[in-house]
């Protein structure tokens, strides 16, 4: 009897299916070439230029919008505030043999711009604006009145030296009104409010702003006819017994932050029947006129309106491809101004004008 073995299993591949095999297995262990490899590169880079260049333009908007939305906030909002102030100048002013309470100018009791003080003379202060009132005992410094260029007030300004210095009068008619530094007034209380830009050592770097300091008193006629006048120095709330002190001689507070410059005009007309023929009203406007200048060009005129320019600038440095040396502004009177050395060598700051023109309505009846 013959026994048959048959074998199980698969026959052994032939020799060249097995060489393809190791064909196929070595492309797919390769990899990129170096071409390949340089194209992803460089379509990378592309896309990474791109990105960058989308980021970077965000970037420089988000940063002007930024910049933008500072000035209005704080020039829109210190502005206002301003003029509300304005509004109320030459309220409670007196007459005089000549004129009306509501013929404002340089020679007006209690006049709404503060262009002249008491002189003391014959030994007593009843004259100018600021009749009856003295300052620690003597007479009011010139440097405190309203002044074109004033020392008081600095300027970032090319060959412009130093802003304007605007000092304003008023009496509180009602409860509740605010002077510009956020004291309360009281009734019948008259404030002296005085406008300049200054350094505000307060910010990291020390910036210019617009700041403003008062002086609150309540004018009684004995005391302001007498040889010792009202003093400046300090009033009494009443229901106090204590006085409270006067800043009108100090720093004040900042209203408006980053201002470069400041400038006033006075709106001035002839006209004597200035609010029943505004036809014929003839209002120019002209810089504030210096103590010497006072008599020939407000006598027989009236300030019936002020205008006001502030150069500010944004809080944060933008990027801009403008140098600051390139950059001019026009701020009422003062066409095409450029930028001083030291603003030049500083930071690209986002700049823009503000102007605004107020009639004084308490200026505006009488003769």
């Amino acid at each position: 009897m013959k026994l048959f073995i048959h074998s199980v299993g698969r026959s052994p591949a032939p020799c060249n299916t097995v060489r393809s095999k190791q064909k196929l297995d070595f492309k797919k262990d390769r990899g990129f070439t170096l071409v390949e490899l340089m194209i992803a590169l460089v379509l990378g880079l592309l896309i990474s230029a791109a990105a960058l260049q989308v980021f970077y333009t965000s970037s420089v908007n988000s940063r002007r919008q930024e910049a933008s939305s500072q000035i209005q906030d704080n020039s829109i909002f210190g502005f206002s505030q301003i003029q509300q102030h304005l509004r109320r100048t030459n309220y409670g002013a007196k007459s005089t043999s000549a004129y009306d309470e509501y013929f404002m100018n340089h020679l007006t009791p209690q006049g709404g711009v503060v262009l002249t003080a008491p002189t003391g003379a014959s030994g007593k202060w009843l004259n100018n604006n600021l009749s009856g009132l003295v300052l620690d005992s003597g007479a009011i410094p010139a440097s405190l009145l309203s002044s074109s260029a004033s020392t008081n007030s600095i300027s970032n300004l090319n060959g412009i030296a130093n802003s304007d210095q605007l000092t304003i009068q008023y009496q509180s008619g009602q409860d509740g009104l605010f002077d510009c530094e956020g004291t309360v007034i009281p009734k019948d209380f008259y404030v002296i409010e005085r406008y300049f830009v200054r350094m505000d050592s307060t910010a990291t770097p020390a910036v210019p702003g617009l700041a403003c300091a008062s002086a609150i008193y309540n004018y009684e006629e004995s005391a302001a006819g007498s040889a010792t006048g009202i003093d400046l120095k300090a009033y009494m709330v009443p229901g106090e017994s204590t006085a409270t002190p006067n800043n009108l001689a100090g720093v004040g507070t900042i209203i408006i932050s980053n201002v470069d410059y400041f400038r006033v005009m006075l709106g001035v007309s002839d006209s004597t029947g200035f609010a029943t023929d505004p036809a014929n009203s003839r209002i120019g406007y002209m810089a504030i006129p210096s103590s010497s200048a006072l008599n020939t060009q407000l006598n027989n005129r009236r300030i019936v309106s002020l205008q006001l320019g502030i150069l500010a600038r944004s809080d944060n440095p933008t990027v801009t491809p403008q140098a600051n040396s390139e950059l001019s502004f026009t701020v009422l009177d003062k066409a095409n101004a450029s930028l001083n050395a030291a603003a030049v060598q500083g930071p690209t700051y986002l700049r823009s004008v503000y102007e605004s023109t107020v009639l004084l309505r308490n200026a505006r009846g009488g003769l």
